[in-house]
């Protein structure tokens, strides 16, 4: 493909191939996909953030652990 141009029909076609293939082909890269944060994925020191829904979902399952914990063994 060097030096000659392409039509609008094979334009299209190499960009229905290339997004057809999806990049993150490993279980775990789709699992932190999935889990950052939408609208800012990374912070400033370019660390991943988890989504807030899970983050808040995470602190009330810990709360209720402890509430449990608490109440069948120290008590």
């Amino acid at each position: 493909m060097s030096g000659r141009y392409i039509t609008e029909t094979e334009m299209r076609k190499l960009l229905r191939d290339a997004y057809a293939q999806d990049p993150e082909m490993s279980f775990l890269g789709q699992i932190g996909r999935n889990a950052s944060d939408p609208a800012m994925p990374r912070d400033g020191n370019n660390r991943p953030r988890i989504h807030p829904l899970w983050l808040t979902l995470g602190l009330v399952t810990l709360f209720a652990m402890v509430v449990f914990f608490y109440f069948s063994f120290v008590k």
